[in-house]
């Protein structure tokens, strides 16, 4: 049984916005497989925005990124006309409403999803409903795609109609089992021998609290039972609020100990909450610092400056591939392009593919072969990026 916290959409609503696609009897998973194939010559991408688009700048660079791509591949898609319809990014907006909106509408091929990290448990059941691929730009929650003894029910759980359609939901962002190690190895080069481990108790928080706490000990760092005495510290939570208030804490309480936090903090509202008296922070992030690039990724970089008069986020590249791989993906389905099965699996199915971030490919859960990340501190009030993560 779905979570109440994972699936925001009841029966009820799932039902009407089949009714609106093509019809729905007592159980919306018996919708005709005729449903899922869109008619007409037009197909929608739904492109979610967070609420708070207006003040988080990584945000914007993202949505940016992603309208970019839009603009600049969106014409290799021959044999449809794409609409790209932006959704939500108001305050009182939810990611849910986000979801529904795409699900409903009859011309919806694909949902470009959510940016924070452990927010697209809100939608992946949504749209699974109706078999729409999802691509998250940068959410790489590991519990979406790989089982995790830190969260009961599985993969399954979080997506309603898993036994119909399967799975529906991918990236290519580097997934947190990547960045676990990526942390591990950082800590072990700073040469962190204890390392106390906590979380917020969302899933997101306790999956990578509990893959970075697996990884730290199999590279030889014990994991310490209370914050006095420990070497470092690492914090899982999906909100950056929380987390701010609790290396606030940790920073007085043990000044000595380097801290660290996964990508779910890359955000203003993290960095704005942040004491001034905060040191020793570490924060993961996906993606390159500029030197490591390849040429296309730099072409990306110097695009954005050009048009938005500033360097880009680190993560917003990811952002420009999540929506130029599923127009790849639309452009070679050719004909077959507004069939939801079809546009699903050929995404999943990518295999080394030359991107701006690189040759990739995607498996089988949806994740990708990169594992690119970076390290980032606090300076001028805002994370920087500063070195490449170790490869462990």
């Amino acid at each position: 049984m779905l979570r109440p916290s994972r699936a925001l959409a009841s029966s009820g609503v799932a039902c009407l916005a089949a009714l609106a696609i093509a019809g729905c009897s007592a159980n919306s998973s018996s919708s005709s497989k005729s449903a899922l194939t869109i008619t007409g010559h037009t197909l929608s991408i739904y492109l979610s925005e967070p609420s708070d688009l207006g003040t988080d700048q990584v945000a914007q660079d993202i949505v940016h990124a992603e309208q970019m791509a839009f603009s600049a591949h969106s014409k290799e898609v021959s044999d449809f006309r794409l609409a790209l319809v932006p959704v939500g990014g108001v305050v009182g907006k939810t990611l849910s409403d986000n979801a529904r909106s795409a699900i409903i509408d009859q011309s919806t091929i694909a949902y470009l999803g959510e940016i924070a990290p452990g927010t697209s448990d809100q939608t992946v059941g949504i749209t699974n409903a109706q078999d729409v691929l999802q691509v998250s730009p940068t959410d790489n929650a590991l519990e979406l795609s790989n089982s995790t003894p830190a969260v009961s029910g599985g993969v399954k759980s979080y997506f309603e109609d898993w036994s119909t359609y399967g799975r529906t939901f991918a990236r290519v962002v580097p997934s947190g089992i990547e960045e676990a190690r990526a942390q591990a190895a950082e800590m072990k080069s700073l040469g962190v021998k204890s390392l106390y481990v906590a979380n917020d108790g969302s899933d997101y928080g306790r999956a990578i609290a509990d893959a970075v706490a697996g990884d730290a000990t199999a590279d030889g760092i014990s994991v310490a039972k209370s914050l006095s005495g420990a070497a470092g510290v690492f914090y899982g939570a999906q909100s950056p609020t929380a987390a701010a208030k609790f290396f606030n804490h940790a920073a007085s309480a043990a000044p000595s100990a380097k801290l660290f936090g996964p990508s779910s903090l890359n955000s203003s509202s993290f960095s704005s909450a942040i004491s001034g008296s905060v040191h020793n922070l570490y924060v993961s992030i996906p993606g390159y610092l500029p030197k490591d690039l390849p040429a296309a990724g730099k072409s990306f970089v110097s695009d954005f400056k050009t048009a938005y008069n500033h360097t880009p986020n680190v993560e917003a590249i990811f952002g420009f591939e999540a929506m130029s791989a599923l127009l790849r993906v639309l452009a070679s389905e050719g004909d077959k392009a507004n069939e939801r099965a079809s546009v699903v699996s050929g995404f999943i199915d990518q295999r080394k593919v030359a991107s701006v971030l690189g040759t990739y490919s995607i498996d089988s859960a949806g994740n990708t072969s990169l594992d690119a990340f970076v390290f980032a501190r606090m300076s001028g009030g805002k994370l920087v990026p500063f070195i490449a993560a170790p490869q462990s």
